[in-house]
């Protein structure tokens, strides 16, 4: 038999184990079909949602409807789980949300501890736009507002520029005291 032959029939064989027996999956596991996108319960590879105990972070789409609607269901959300909540305005190409978000999966210290007790909506500045003119109004991105109960905007925001190089030692220590100022 030609080596060719043998791949295929490897091939063939595993998909077929696969199928026959399948693997168990973990009775706490979620399954794939009862995920939303903006949903707090997801898949630890996804990349969009990542939830602990300690802190929680959503991507919001606006195909699922308008912002302040989402803003406030989310905001609830946040309420039930005892957080308090923000909406991100980022992207995938912006530098700091980068280094945010790679010091988040890398489980910095000082950013977990930045980030411990939030609820962060993110809403990409390319799907989402460059705010609405009138709750949300920026220029630069990554921008954070705080939110109330309702989803609103209390005014207190902070951006990149509160920041100088995006390193944790730089952003952790800013994003902390705007989360948790009283």
């Amino acid at each position: 038999m030609s080596k060719r032959t043998i791949c295929w029939i490897a091939l063939l064989l595993s998909l077929a184990c696969n199928f026959l027996f399948p693997q168990p999956k973990p009775a706490n596991a979620p399954s794939l079909a009862t995920l939303k996108p903006n949903s707090s319960e997801a898949l630890p590879s996804t990349p969009e949602v990542d939830s602990t105990p300690a802190f929680t972070i959503v991507r919001i789409h606006a195909q699922d409807g308008d912002l302040l609607t989402q803003l406030a269901a989310e905001a609830q959300k946040a309420k039930a789980r005892n957080q308090t909540p923000f909406v991100e305005f980022d992207a995938t190409w912006c530098p700091p949300c980068v280094a945010i978000n790679a010091s988040l999966k890398a489980k910095d210290p000082v950013t977990l501890k930045a980030f411990a007790g939030v609820y962060v909506v993110r809403a990409d500045v390319d799907e989402w736009g460059w705010g609405d003119g009138t709750n949300f109004k920026f220029s630069g991105i990554p921008i954070y507002y705080k939110l109330n109960g309702n989803g609103k905007p209390t005014g207190a925001t902070i951006d990149g520029d509160a920041w100088g190089d995006n390193v944790p030692e730089n952003f952790a220590p800013a994003l902390d005291a705007f989360f948790h100022a009283r």
